[in-house]
């Protein structure tokens, strides 16, 4: 039995359709999603929609497909190692369309943040999701994958360089995430000196250095009536640009949003990241030697991971246990004199188990099948059903 073999992948990324179909599928990946109690994990950007699950009933894997829809066909479905693999290499920038993107992994952090305080990403795959995130940390560390532009916000500002004049245009960047606070600095080094930040959260965007405007209606048609070039990365399900002014300035707008932050059918200039293909197919080409290097580590850390959520299997497992002694010692400590003495019964109840659970943990790494025997005769023994 190994516990890796949970974990199962469900993709569509920028290899399998273009930016406007992912934006299509990205809000019914997300409503199936929330509506389960299944362990899940949703990462979408503007190269993914994924959905990631642990131990997941076929039907529950059929619901989330179903999620895709119109284009369940293309859903790369990956289980196991092959999973994790993935998962490992997104968060290294592996699978960007631009290699050794820092962008994924801010955005990685950010669904991983939010998903975890909801209560969605839980568990043994809330240990898959963390492990991730190390070794994208530990691929831009220890290589120099990311040398050159950084993501696809770089990519979209080398293209406007070709065509205004940063210094003398105004600016506008629509979203202060992780995506757009990276666009702000590299707006500046690159020369920007008209810059204005609009999000939904001004404080939030105050210490970026520049204006920051509320983020409504009438702050988006604003920025396209007065500024040159508008960038948008927000997360929202519904266009914020969903028309542009007559007259307005705006002469090119820079879509990095997924699902897409802008309609259809727009008079202006309308940049995604199907435009920045060319720059990032010359940018990847630099990076053989880098890439090798990212999955090594990959790899590396791969190997590492089924005796990581064996460990975490058995924490999990005698919190449980730990929760049920705790309660006994400290109905004992009551009887016996008060706070003191339950203190003292806890203290002894940790002290006395806490070589039961390294043991475990040894078992575990080394035959999961014998640590699965030993805890089934102490949640029996015990009654604990849900042990």
């Amino acid at each position: 039995m190994d516990l890796v073999n949970g974990l199962v992948a469900l993709s569509l990324t920028h290899k399998e359709l273009g930016v406007d179909e992912l934006s299509k599928v990205a809000n019914g990946v997300h409503r199936v999603c929330m509506s389960l109690r299944q362990p899940l994990f949703v990462l979408h950007t503007c190269n993914r929609v994924e959905a990631y699950l642990y131990n997941p009933p076929d039907e529950v894997v059929e619901i989330v497909k179903s999620g895709y829809a119109p284009y369940v066909e293309k859903v790369v479905e990956r289980r196991g190692v092959d999973a994790a693999r993935h998962l490992f290499r997104v968060a290294a920038g592996l699978e960007s369309m631009l290699i050794g993107e820092t962008d994924v992994l801010g955005q990685l952090e950010e669904a991983f943040d939010r998903q975890v305080r909801a209560g969605y990403t839980r568990e043994l795959l809330k240990t898959v999701v963390e492990r991730a995130i190390r070794v994208g940390k530990r691929v831009r560390t220890e290589t120099g994958i990311s040398r050159g532009p950084r993501g696809l916000g770089s990519l979209s500002i080398l293209y406007v360089k070709e065509k205004i004049d940063l210094a003398n245009a105004r600016i506008c960047v629509i979203g202060a995430g992780s995506v757009g606070r990276g666009l702000v600095k590299e707006l500046i080094d690159a020369g920007a000196r008209r810059l204005v930040v609009v999000n939904r959260s001004v404080e939030k965007a105050a210490d970026l250095g520049v204006e920051v405007w509320p983020l409504s209606e009438q702050s988006v048609e604003r920025c396209l009536e007065d500024f040159d070039v508008v960038f948008t990365a927000v997360a929202t399900f519904e266009p914020i640009i969903k028309s542009v002014p007559r007259g307005a300035r705006v002469r090119i707008i820079v879509d990095l949003g997924m699902p897409r932050n802008t309609a259809a059918g727009l008079p202006a200039e309308v940049v995604t990241i199907d435009s920045l293909r060319d720059l990032a197919d010359r940018f990847n080409a630099m990076r053989d030697a880098e890439i090798k290097k990212a999955e090594e580590i990959v790899e590396e850390e791969l190997a590492a991971l089924e005796r990581l959520l064996r460990m975490r299997w058995v924490e999990e497992v005698s919190a449980k246990l730990l929760e049920y002694w705790f309660k006994i010692a400290e109905e004992e400590g009551e009887r016996a004199g008060g706070l003191e003495a339950k203190i003292a019964a806890r203290t002894t109840v940790k002290r006395t188990l806490l070589p039961v659970v390294n043991y475990l943990k040894k078992v575990a790494v080394s035959d999961i099948d014998e640590a699965y025997r030993i805890i089934s005769v102490l949640r029996l023994s015990y009654g604990l059903k849900d042990l």
